[in-house]
């Protein structure tokens, strides 16, 4: 199927429905360089759609809850969206006209009510703005994709899901399709104490184990992901695979971990994206030994051949243009002139 999306920023995007493609053509859907793809086809069924569920430009947001002072949870309608997305895949958000693209890990999805779910930490000017911007009844003036290749569910007798901070929201499409596929599940999470624990329940739901860990102590273990990993090893010498998705010295950290066991390791590299469509080379990761992008190659890969260092090291690039860039929206939101 292929579904054709008018961006806010008047480009013509297509993209594909994974469900209703093979692994290879998922493949090609997510081409190098290319924001327009329109050679792949499902059988003889091209689709072409329009994004726009309603007649109202822009995509509704429907709920909205706030974990914390700096992280939210946001509902948005977008039916054709909902029907195509997959575990460990993301989409290009705008929030308004003249807003930034930035790419969002999709961490739930509702194809009975049309809905995408995504979880948002406040942390740049962005993601500051669509704090205040961003509540129930408002509209997102964009939101592109599915992209991303879908992660790899299945054959894993007995997989371990570890998400740390706000990488618990992505880690959870991925957990419940494990479990859906008949793979034992254990599902392990990382916060620094209760106040910031969310989604608890939700989890439990779809987990045949769960391991809470804080950093103080004050909701489950005291300690690191590390830690929670460790407990699981030792209650299961037959654990085959597990998925890591959090800040990179956190990935890091879970891929040496598993090293010494040989346990088949999965790592999201979200954090690097920029464009998300291949195009500006932000993202390139050293995998193996070879240049890899994140947003059209992954975002997903083997976490014992990522060179992390690497990775870290690009992460602090434009750490001077993200601090200009909110430290000039914060001094327009006072009504301070910027020398």
């Amino acid at each position: 199927m292929r579904i054709m999306i008018n961006g806010a920023d008047g480009g013509l995007y297509y993209f594909l429905s994974s469900e209703m493609l093979p692994a290879p053509a998922r493949r090609r859907s997510n081409l190098r360089g290319k924001n327009v793809i329109e050679t792949v086809q499902a059988g003889d069924q091209a689709c072409p759609a329009s994004a726009a569920s309603e007649s109202a430009p822009g995509f509704e947001i429907t709920a909205r809850e706030d974990f914390s002072d700096v992280t939210y949870l946001l509902e948005v309608r977008h039916p054709m969206l909902a029907r195509a997305a997959a575990p460990g895949q993301f989409v290009i958000v705008i929030s308004h006209e003249r807003g930034e693209r930035i790419p969002l890990t999709i961490a739930d999805f509702d194809r009975n009510e049309g809905t995408i779910t995504l979880v948002v930490q406040a942390v740049g000017k962005t993601t500051r703005e669509m704090q205040q911007r961003c509540q129930v009844g408002a509209r997102l003036s964009s939101v592109v994709g599915p992209m991303g290749i879908p992660s790899e569910i299945g054959n894993a007798r007995k997989v371990v899901c570890v998400g740390g901070g706000l990488g618990v929201a992505p880690i959870f499409p991925q957990l419940r399709a494990f479990k859906q596929s008949g793979t034992y599940v254990i599902g392990v999470v990382g916060f620094r104490n209760r106040e910031l624990v969310f989604w608890e329940e939700k989890f439990k739901e779809h987990c045949d184990e769960f391991i809470i860990c804080t950093d103080d102590g004050s909701a489950g273990i005291k300690g690191l992901v590390t830690d929670g990993i460790r407990v699981a090893l030792q209650r299961h010498a037959d654990i085959d695979k597990l998925v890591a998705i959090g800040p990179p010295i956190m990935m890091k950290a879970c891929a040496e971990t598993t090293r010494p066991h040989g346990i088949a390791t999965t790592v999201s590299l979200n954090p690097i994206m920029v464009d998300g469509t291949g195009m500006c080379g932000g993202c390139r990761v050293q995998v193996d030994g070879e240049t890899r992008f994140a947003c059209v190659d992954g975002p997903e890969f083997d976490g014992h051949k990522v060179d992390f260092d690497d990775l870290m090291s690009r992460l602090r690039r434009f750490s001077a243009h993200e601090k200009l860039a909110l430290e000039t929206w914060s001094a327009a939101r006072r009504g301070v002139t910027q020398d």
